[in-house]
């Protein structure tokens, strides 16, 4: 890893840590790539690996799949961003809109956490109230209002009556004031606790699969539930599908589990490797973000809910988007994942079982993560308390027998269309190793 450690040494004259996010550090230093092909990466010193981590989710349809590229370079052959509307992202929303009818109209942003910040927002518009309530243990993106109850040494509060916790300096302490925490899979205290704020509260947002905390799968129809609740109580239900969204099914999490929010919002796999997002969902609540006053500046402020941006629906990261809407058009692109993500993940816990180790495969279709030392993990804390130090061990010792597993920190897995059988074998005998050497 010769080149990998010359590479980080200058990298930290420019940035902090040598990385350009927190998460992508490793010990001693992170190893780098040089580039990515189908279901592998290869690194600056000649190593190659099998890729489960996948661009964290984003990579559906494999690297480098000739359809987004060729799309891409079509694109860029006409320019890249003009900032003035395209034909194309009318295109991209009516695809998005056909796979998934819970949205009726939707807007383009460049990140999941840009598609969260702007769907909370447009729900605070529309109701008037300023609070929003979201997991324990669930992510959705960097902004101030959720980076809450995330990650902690010490969550406060009961489990039953979780306290806004915050994640990171320089979120203001006012904020927590905003924020409503409720225990995802246990229905009755997240009744209780929304009941009680619901004149104040905008919106619910959740995953609907909790992929923070590993792969959270929920319990007991907890979604369809907790849409019951929000319809109850006058609240609306955001569905943060940015990892979910077309990896699960077509329609997302939301066909799979049979509901029906009144906002959703997209990311990573919409983009089949570039930046893109979205949010979007009830025509009443997305019409929010217009203004019957059209003068410039306006006569009125504030008379909407504000959403702009420069690379809002860029034309290149539309291109790849509408590939990928075209290619999952396609049964055979959730055939394959399912086949391959049925050899994996059971693998994977049989050979955990083989050998007598405490833990448990969490998947959800063509995502999944492993908990040591819990068989079964049903709640946030308990997901949280599992042990993350021998996840790490274990995923360090199969990266340098050439497996990610995710990120070797202890990032879930994700499968996609260019695994083959052939990978999967290999991956199952390199996890082995790492569990005899780990866990024996």
């Amino acid at each position: 890893m010769r080149t990998s450690k010359a590479i980080y040494t200058r990298a930290g004259n420019f940035l902090p840590g040598g990385v350009e996010s927190n998460f992508r550090h490793l010990d001693p230093f992170p190893f780098y790539v040089a580039r990515a092909e189908g279901s592998k990466i290869y690194d600056v010193d000649g190593n190659v690996y099998i890729d489960f981590l996948l661009s964290q989710g984003a990579i559906l349809l494999g690297h480098r799949n000739r359809d987004i590229e060729d799309a891409v370079i079509k694109q860029l052959e006409k320019g890249a961003n003009t900032a003035i509307p395209t034909e194309l992202g009318v295109e991209v929303a009516r695809m998005i809109s056909r796979y998934v009818p819970s949205v009726r109209l939707l807007r383009f942003a460049n990140s999941g956490t840009e598609a969260t910040m702007h769907a909370l927002r447009t729900a605070r518009g529309f109701t008037g109230r300023d609070k929003i309530a979201k997991p324990e243990g669930g992510y959705h993106g960097i902004h101030d209002g959720v980076l809450w109850s995330i990650w902690a040494p010490k969550l406060r509060g009961p489990e039953k009556r979780p306290k806004a916790t915050p994640v990171s300096r320089g979120v203001p302490k006012a904020m927590a004031k905003t924020v409503v925490v409720f225990p995802f899979n246990d229905i009755e205290a997240t009744y209780d606790i929304l009941y009680k704020e619901r004149e104040s509260l905008a919106a619910v947002i959740t995953e609907p699969v909790l992929a923070n905390v590993g792969c959270l799968v929920p319990r007991d129809n907890y979604l369809g539930e907790l849409q019951k609740i929000c319809n109850e109580l006058g609240i609306l239900l955001i569905l943060d599908e940015v990892i979910t969204g077309f990896r699960l099914a077509r329609g997302g999490a939301q066909e799979v589990f049979k509901v029906k929010p009144d906002l959703t919002t997209f990311g990573k796999a919409l983009g089949g490797g570039f930046q893109m997002a979205a949010f979007g969902g009830r025509k009443d609540v997305m019409m929010e973000l217009l203004s019957s006053d059209k003068s410039w500046p306006p006569k009125k402020w504030p008379t909407q809910t504000y959403h702009a941006g420069t690379y809002n629906a860029h034309p290149v990261s539309l291109a790849a988007s509408a590939a990928v809407m075209r290619l999952i058009s396609d049964d055979r692109v959730y055939s394959h994942l399912k086949r391959v993500s049925g050899m994996l993940f059971p693998g994977l816990q049989q050979l955990i079982d083989d050998r007598h180790i405490t833990a448990q495969v969490a998947s959800c279709g063509s995502m999944g993560h492993i908990y040591f030392g819990a068989p079964d993990v049903r709640t946030a804390r308990t997901a949280l308390n599992t042990e993350w130090d021998t996840l790490g061990k274990w995923g360090m010792e199969c990266l340098v027998r050439g497996m990610l597993f995710g990120h070797p920190k202890g990032e879930k897995m994700f499968v996609s269309t260019a695994h083959t059988r052939g990978d999967i074998e290999k991956a199952l005998e390199v996890a082995d190793c790492g569990f005899g050497t780990v866990c024996d």
